[in-house]
């Protein structure tokens, strides 16, 4: 019997190849969406499993409210945090540090490369499951300056993992002695570091000015991670009480905010769950994974109802077959699992065809940008074969179901009647309702996309606040700033250099530290950046008051600092005047004097508020050359740039790149318009070969009536709008109930910005005219074509 069905099946699906083709690009469409949201989900649930004691480990989260209201949820803590926790607890099996300050130029073995890390304890190493190739876990970060390195990191610099005792040398002059060699972890992890320095080192690069004084600072809740492993039998409750009384003391000498101490476990980092600010977690959060899956069901469902609607349209054909196997003495059940079965054979059919899209999206990754939007990790393996075979015989299910029942549900004398009658919401027949459901969708989609589109092209040339233009940025890389400004005097083209310690990228790049004018209790955490004289005047920063740094005065000794509004305004200035000449500490033995107050600019995405922010100068920490140029020849002048520089470092060559284009990238969102663009087209090619599968059906039955018509005198124009009026009537439907929820949906996605595009009914219109046409375009094909038709070869037989 099933042998029987199969052939049945493979018979109808090559007999009526049209509605074939349209149901196996369809649903390959939508499956290869859902094959790619099954590897994201599968990826971001694979993290930290590898781990020995998950359900016992913790990271504790810091919560700060502000007393003007802000609220600063945070995955990071105060330093001194991890000895107050096992000094007073005894259901804490062990605690750790992560400390994120160890980063660099890194020189060993003769050999040049960046390296990053962190400080961290012995405990590390209890707590989580990273194996050693080489050295002892319980030994390696006793002692100051030791360094356990990663496998990868051992073979970068001396090409073995026979490294223990080989010395590492950062360019802030401090040497580490190999200790340890990390094995490739055997799975993806939310903590993934170069090198783990032991935390011993800290206090004295702290009395050596190497790092920010912040091992004794409670109030420097950015400074690093602290982990926690529970002992057996004990719950993450039992901890609150010492958390909630840490916190107290803390609050009693604090006047400027309240802050609070939670615990994550371990498994929930990542996805995680809610928004926390210096979140060192590397994967995905469930809202956008729910929003993933919701949007792969929607668009299988999109194909599905095509399939459910081109079987129901075309179930006529079928009657006499599902007749004669009745009155051979098939059943109901025998009918409905024939049905099923040409859907799941054709799910089949279309999971080819997915794995062929998955294949070049996971090959050309036309989806990934800066962020890794589809993993470039993902390898096939037996148990995505099985859970992609499954997802498409469960789509299978789902678009054969409704059919199935409906066809076979009837004595083949009613079929007919069950055919015409077949509704849903009350009075509307199913097949309307699938047209008006997809093309519903696809509009929504299509209104959301182009204002996605249209608000980060106006972010990417949107005013920062800068200039931008023929700027080259080169990263210094090792070179001597001084000798490489000379060099470049000589340049054609280059009109001035100047340096900073960052590069703008659409991204904050720089780093943070508490400043406070009298009172440290009531500092103010600032992000800042390190620029000199002639950065700020390149850049055409606007003053509001006072005035740059003083010329040519020697930095050895910082003194000056320069704060954008916000940063003014934070310290609660009564104007930006009021705040020249103030002096604001930035460590306990380090006082800076305010020179000027600079007009706000976007230093991070233009999107994004502009938070408090200073300029600081010190020309060691410039790694960046801003060069201006002029002239339109860039490539000519970047050339040029490259063979004055040649020589200067033994590090790897410098690459270079232009502000502009750089602002560009990091506001413009290209690879999530891609993606957008490539869900709309598949949304829109559903809902269009499923009104293209029933115009052709619904031409093809009227065709002696098409031909009736014209014999008794009827235009093309009239046989035109006979047959398009249904459909464009559903067009014009679908566009009354999709136009509104565009609307409070593109509403909503432009509340995420400072700076928004201009957004109106126009642009809704401008959407909907185009999915019109595109419907419009589809029907008339088909109709025109009919109502040429020579009505002599319809009814020659009648």
């Amino acid at each position: 019997m099933f042998k029987n069905y199969l052939k049945t099946a493979i018979r109808n699906l090559f007999r009526n190849k049209l509605t074939t083709f349209i149901n196996i690009f369809g649903l390959g469409l939508s499956m290869s969406v859902g094959l790619m949201i099954m590897i994201i989900v599968q990826d971001a649930l694979s993290y930290d499993k590898f781990h020995p004691f998950p359900e016992r480990a913790f990271r504790v989260l810091s919560d700060y409210t502000k007393k003007n209201g802000e609220h600063w949820p945070m995955a990071s803590t105060p330093l001194p945090l991890s000895n107050a926790l096992l000094k007073d607890s005894n259901i804490i099996e062990a605690v750790t540090t992560v400390y994120p300050a160890l980063g660099g130029m890194a020189t060993a073995n003769g050999k040049e490369l960046y390296l990053s890390g962190v400080y961290t304890e012995p405990q590390f190493f209890h707590i989580f499951g990273f194996s050693f190739t080489e050295g002892s876990p319980a030994t390696a970060l006793r002692k100051p300056n030791t360094v356990v390195i990663s496998k990868t990191t051992a073979l970068n610099f001396f090409a073995t993992t026979n490294v223990i005792g080989k010395i590492i040398k950062m360019d802030d002059g401090v040497t580490y002695t190999i200790t340890g060699v990390l094995e490739e972890p055997p799975g993806k992890s939310h903590l993934s570091y170069a090198a783990y320095a032991s935390y011993s080192t800290v206090t004295q690069m702290e009395k050596d000015k190497l790092l920010a004084e912040k091992s004794t600072n409670w109030y420097a809740f950015n400074a690093a991670y602290t982990y926690l492993l529970l002992k057996r039998n004990a719950n993450m409750e039992a901890l609150q009480p010492q958390l909630n009384a840490i916190a107290a003391e803390l609050n009693r000498g604090n006047k400027d905010g309240v802050c609070k101490f939670g615990l994550q476990p371990l498994n929930k980092i990542t996805p995680g769950k809610t928004y926390l600010g210096n979140d060192n977690a590397q994967g995905t959060s469930w809202s956008k994974l729910y929003f993933s899956i919701g949007l792969g069901l929607l668009i299988l469902l999109a194909a599905c109802f095509n399939y459910t609607n081109l079987t129901i349209a075309r179930g006529l054909t079928r009657a006499k077959e599902v007749g004669v196997r009745k009155i051979a003495g098939a059943r109901r059940y025998h009918v409905f699992l024939q049905y099923i079965l040409e859907a799941v054979l054709l799910a089949l059919f279309a999971l080819v065809l997915a794995s062929v899209i998955l294949s070049l999206i996971l090959k050309y990754r036309p989806f990934n940008d800066s962020y890794e939007m589809v993993p470039t990790s993902f390898h096939y393996n037996s148990w995505f074969f099985i859970w992609s075979v499954s997802y498409a015989v469960a789509a299978g299910i789902v678009a054969g179901v409704a059919p199935a029942w409906i066809l076979s549900s009837f004595t083949p004398l009613r079929v007919l009647k069950k055919l015409s009658t077949a509704r849903i919401l009350g009075n509307v027949p199913l097949q309307k309702a699938l047209i008006v459901f997809q093309y519903s969708l696809s509009l929504i989609f299509i209104i959301f996309l182009f204002t996605f589109y249209r608000q980060f092209s106006f972010l990417s040339k949107a005013d920062p606040g800068f200039r931008h233009d023929h700027m080259l940025v080169v990263p210094l890389n090792g070179m001597n700033e001084a000798v490489a400004r000379q060099k470049l005097s000589t340049v054609a083209g280059i009109r001035s250099v100047s340096a900073s310690s960052v590069k703008f990228s659409g991204r904050f790049n720089g780093m943070n530290a508490p400043l406070w004018i009298s009172d440290r209790n009531n500092a103010v955490n600032l992000n800042y950046y390190y620029a000199g004289v002639r950065f700020i005047e390149d850049m055409r920063f606007a003053f509001i008051a006072g005035k740059n740094f003083p010329d040519n005065y020697n930095d050895d000794k910082e003194r000056y600092i320069l704060l954008n509004e916000q940063a003014a305004h934070a310290f609660g200035f009564a104007d930006a005047a009021t705040a020249v000449g103030q002096r604001l500490w930035i460590s306990d033995s380090t006082q800076l004097e305010i020179t000027g107050v600079l007009k706000d600019f976007n230093y991070e995405n233009m999107g994004k508020p502009v938070f408090p922010l200073a300029l600081r100068n010190k020309s060691s920490a410039n790694a960046y050359l801003y060069i201006q140029t002029e002239g339109n020849d860039k490539a000519k002048i970047a050339l040029n740039v490259s063979k004055a520089l040649r020589g200067l470092t033994t590090r790897p060559p410098v690459t270079d790149s232009w502000l502009e284009e750089d602002l560009q990238a990091g506001n413009s969102q290209t690879a999530t318009v891609s993606l957008l663009g490539f869900l709309g087209f598949i949304a829109l090619s559903i809902a269009t070969l499923g009104l293209l599968g029933l115009v052709v059906y619904t031409v093809e039955i009227k065709q002696k009536e098409i031909s009736v018509r014209k014999v008794i005198g009827a235009s093309r124009k009239q046989l035109i709008h006979i047959l398009s009026k249904g459909f464009v009537t559903l067009l014009l439907i679908a566009g009354l109930i999709s136009m509104p929820v565009g609307w409070v949906l593109s509403k909503l996605f432009l509340q995420n910005f400072v700076l928004r595009s201009p957004f109106g009914m126009g642009s809704i219109l401008m959407c909907f005219l185009f999915l019109l046409g595109v419907g419009l375009f589809t029907i008339i094909s088909q109709t025109v074509k009919a109502a040429k038709a020579n009505p002599v070869k319809a009814l020659r037989s009648e």
